[in-house]
């Protein structure tokens, strides 16, 4: 019967640490502040273990502190040494190095930990100390010793049974062959560290391993998996409140959505994550989430948001003065200012962004700076510039196998190629990026077979290791049942009378546990109600107890001089640090406080601070208890620092002294100002004057040159074309003279004539149509008429006679009919020659469609001419309206056209003309004028 009773002893026992354990890993780490708080109320031995357990669990989102307490940790060590504290301290305090990516220290104590490891006889930190060591070289990219110490990390792990160091093992092993490009082997590594966190039951990093595989799939760019992945970890992280882990788990997924072109989506996401990471003040975190944010505005269209989001990650990047991590907004902020078209700024912080990528963990990215760079300069006009960025773009992903980039710029630079003429090497770069295309699909394709193929060689193996532990188990089980039912009468007697026994004293207990819970919890609201009061108020509460002279201080201003603990029952402990012109002041107002003659006292003076200066304090305070005597025995009181309020009396009082004389100079700078700026304007006239010649002579200038550059052709033409038939006239005359004039010469001559003549005709014919248009884009050529114009039924009419032929369709949107008094011939005119600009320029005389908005705001009249072609680029909005710009000389076209609706909209119509680009394609023209010419 012993025997049975121990067994069940030893069950019941098992069942609670079991259930206890599988309740602890289920929960994150406690939060720093608790554990801070064991720390200093802990010494010895339990104090670094205290610290180890703070390290261990808060390396990375407070690897300052953490690094702090470690050193406390290593002094204490040093003088009681103890291998086993000293090389998981030492293992942990390099994971905190890590997270500053401080390498060389963390590799320099990972091997001090492996060391010390070793001596203490324990495995679990050898495996430990391994496990750091494989983290450093892999990030160092010393591939050969990462795989060594994982291999020996594996074995010493599997060898005592450590099954938590085997799934971290299995983790980094996985993150190194993410680094070798071995996907099938870092997914096989990930799953089976999935599986043994699952096996002891800690959702906490298994929700980091789901991290780990929705980046792996992202590599393998099968974004379905992505999103699964992503989603477990999340709804982990939920299920375990874990902030600080879904203030990064929201941020990747928002990057994962961003990369699919859900841009909604992912600002969504960011946003989640930015409201994480401000409740933890993880402003590292903040700095990368406003980057990403930045960025998915920015593709939404959202510049503003944009430009916002990545101007909040400069200033925390100032705020912290950490410009090594998060390098992106420099780069980010670029892309926005080449989107917006201001093209200086995203030179500028292109420029700085790309030193800070070199020698950086994210070297890759100087592709898409380079890429950014031929954007630019393809935006300024310079193509073979913006060729240069592109095969430096392509050289530097292609090095650093970033394949989604390389397809990119082959594409793009294709079209450069294409833009500037240069077909062969427009159609080399084409023909790459189909090959490439096609190889990334294939390759794509091979990932989703082999992530299917090892998915499902992970499962069968856990299946098969589940049925054996099922086995083992179930005659585990068979064997307890048996002794479990031998005992199990004398279990249930012993029982029932502890269950008595246990509910009387539960009544009892709990009666009594809640009486004192209510007082424990009126005092602790108290005490907090007063710390938030101090905390609001920003004053010190001090309490001094006289007959022991002890003094204790709430709320410290910590950078007083004052003294604590024990100060005696004199005031003048406080000699020292009270400036001496102040001292006296204090001491008489105490003393007549103390003896009675005040109900309190209420006294500033200047108190001396840790770096020698002098700050200003508002002290009161009051006798709260006298002995039978009459001695006070007790006294509290607050201090405030009041030296901004002192300054701010100090400062009133100098300038009321400086008043009168600043408002004389004041006066005398204002009449300085007033003759100066009569002198300014005098000169600006002029200036103006001068400018207005200067662009009038511009104008001629230009005009004239387009005259004689558009003559020049015909003319030069019928000349040499005459020159010929001269020169054929004279050879043919000289031969009839001779009389050596044969039928064939003849022949020739007539032939001669003919081709000359026709030359004169037509290139004579055409220079007389050129006059003809050049005299058409004059406005004095339209005579100044009021025509009653209804435009609603005059545009209908227009357009039925000039488009019913052609592959164009014009829709009007004109609501109600307006009536106006204006030139009707010169509407006309402007009407047809849009018409004809967005169909040999828009559409290159192919199908498309065109929209004339009509609307009339009190007196005037606005006319949007809108089509959906090819639009505008950017560099040539500036010269659209300038007589004999055009962008088709090729087919013949003179550049006159939209400079004569320019001339007839501003001289003719006395109105205006402006043209913008329409989003994402096709322009707008917008024609203001009265709709009454005066």
């Amino acid at each position: 019967m012993p025997e049975n009773l121990n067994g069940l002893k030893y069950l019941v026992c098992l069942c609670l640490c079991l259930t206890f354990k599988m309740a602890s890993a289920t929960l994150p780490p406690a939060s720093p502040q608790i554990m801070a708080a064991k720390i200093e109320d802990t010494d010895g031995h339990d104090k670094v273990e205290a610290i180890i357990d703070f390290v261990a669990a808060h390396f990375h989102f407070h690897s300052t502190q953490s690094l702090t307490y470690g050193k406390i940790g290593l002094s204490m060590l040093s003088d009681n040494p103890n291998n086993d504290q000293a090389a998981r301290l030492l293992s942990h305090l390099a994971r905190a190095h890590i997270s500053k990516r401080e390498l060389s220290e963390a590799k320099e104590l990972a091997q001090r930990a492996n060391v010390l490891a070793v001596q203490s006889g324990i495995e679990a930190n050898q495996v430990l100390a391994r496990l750091v060591s494989a983290d450093v070289a892999t990030r160092q990219k010393n591939f050969a010793v990462a795989e060594a110490d994982l291999a020996t990390a594996m074995a010493l792990a599997a060898n005592i049974g450590h099954d938590r160091y085997l799934a971290r093992a299995r983790q980094l092993s996985g993150v190194l062959n993410v680094q070798l490009m071995r996907f099938d082997d870092a997914l096989a590594d990930f799953l089976h560290s999935l599986n043994l966190y699952r096996n002891l039951q800690d959702t906490y990093r298994a929700s980091s391993i789901h991290q780990s595989l929705a980046s792996l799939y992202r590599k393998m760019n099968l974004y379905e998996k992505v999103l699964i992945h992503q989603n477990k970890a999340i709804q982990i992280a939920v299920e375990l409140k874990d902030d600080r882990k879904l203030g990064i788990y929201y941020s990747n997924k928002g990057t994962y959505f961003e990369e699919i072109g859900d841009y909604n989506s992912a600002i969504d996401m960011h946003l989640k994550s930015l409201e994480y990471k401000k409740v933890l003040g993880y402003k590292m975190g903040m700095i990368h989430t406003y980057n990403r944010l930045g960025s998915a505005y920015r593709l939404a269209g959202d510049f503003s948001r944009s430009e916002s989001s990545l101007m909040e990650a400069e200033q925390l990047k100032q705020a912290i003065n950490r410009y090594d991590t998060n390098i992106s907004t420099y780069l980010d902020l670029g892309r926005l200012y080449l989107d917006t078209g201001e093209l200086k700024k995203a030179e500028d912080y292109l420029n700085k962004s790309l030193p800070l990528y070199l020698g950086s963990p994210w070297e890759d990215r100087i592709a898409e700076i380079y890429q950014a760079f031929a954007q630019l300069s393809l935006q300024r006009g310079e193509a073979n510039q913006a060729i240069e960025h592109y095969l430096r773009a392509i050289e530097i992903a292609h090095r650093h196998q970033r394949d989604s980039q390389v397809l990119q710029y082959h594409r793009e630079l294709a079209q450069v190629y294409e833009r500037v003429g240069q077909v062969q090497e427009a159609l080399r770069y084409l023909n790459a990026y189909l090959l490439r295309q096609t190889e990334w699909e294939d390759r794509n394709n091979q990932y989703r077979l082999s992530a299917l193929s090892v998915e499902f060689d992970v499962e069968e193996k856990e299946r098969e290791i589940a049925a054996l532990v099922q086995e083992n188990r179930i005659k585990d089980l068979e064997i307890e049942k048996q002794a479990f039912q031998k005992g199990a009468v004398l279990i249930a007697l012993v029982l029932a009378f502890g269950t008595v026994f246990f509910l009387y004293f539960w009544y009892s207990k709990n009666k009594q546990l809640k009486i004192e819970q209510l007082a424990l919890q009126q005092v602790s609201d108290a005490k907090e109600r007063l710390r938030l009061a101090l905390w609001g108020s920003g004053d010190e509460l001090w309490d001094w107890d006289l007959a022991a002279g002890v003094i204790t201080r709430d709320n410290r201003l910590g950078n007083l001089q004052l003294p604590d603990a024990q100060i005696g029952s004199d005031l003048g402990t406080l000699k020292a640090s009270v400036h001496p012109q102040d001292y006296i002041r204090l001491q008489e107002a105490f003393n007549r406080h103390l003896n009675g003659e005040s109900d309190y006292y209420e006294v500033s003076y200047r108190v001396k601070d840790k770096q020698g200066s002098w700050l200003w304090v508002l002290d009161r305070g009051k006798i709260t208890t006298r002995n039978e005597a009459g001695d006070a025995i007790r006294a509290c009181g607050t201090i405030k620092d009041i030296s901004e309020l002192k300054a701010t009396e100090l400062a009133l009082a100098e300038l009321n002294k400086s008043l009168e004389k600043r408002v004389e100079e004041r006066t005398e700078r204002l009449q300085q100002s007033r003759d100066e700026l009569a002198n300014t304007l005098k000169e600006l006239t002029e200036m103006q004057s001068n400018l207005v010649e200067a662009q009038k002579m511009a104008s001629l200038g230009r005009l004239v040159s387009g005259v004689s550059h558009e003559l020049n052709t015909p003319l030069g033409t019928a000349i040499t074309a005459s020159s010929v038939l001269t020169q054929s006239l004279r050879s043919f005359k000289d031969k009839l003279d001779s009389g050596k004039l044969t039928l064939s010469d003849t022949q020739a001559f007539i032939d001669v004539t003919e081709s000359c003549a026709q030359l004169v005709d037509s290139n004579t014919a055409r220079a007389a149509q050129l006059v003809k248009r050049f005299k058409q884009a004059s406005a004095q050529e339209y005579i100044n008429s009021n025509d009653p114009v209804e435009l609603k039924s005059f545009i209908e009419a227009f357009l039925a006679y000039r488009i019913k032929e052609s592959k164009v369709k014009v829709e009007l949107d004109c609501r109600d009919p307006i009536n106006i008094s204006s030139n009707g011939l010169a509407l006309e005119k402007i009407l047809e020659d849009l018409i004809a600009n967005a169909i040999d320029h828009g559409f290159d005389a192919a199908e498309g469609c065109i929209l004339i908005q009509v609307r009339q705001q009190e007196e005037m009249i606005t006319i949007r001419f809108s089509d959906n072609g090819k639009g505008i680029d950017k560099a040539e909005l500036a010269q659209i309206f300038e007589p004999f710009h055009t962008t088709a000389r090729h087919k013949g076209s003179v550049g006159l056209g939209l400079y004569m609706v320019f001339n007839l909209v501003t001289y003719v119509l006395n109105g205006s003309i402006q043209c913008k680009p329409n989003v994402p394609q096709g322009c707008t023209f917008e024609v203001v004028f009265p709709a009454k010419i005066k």
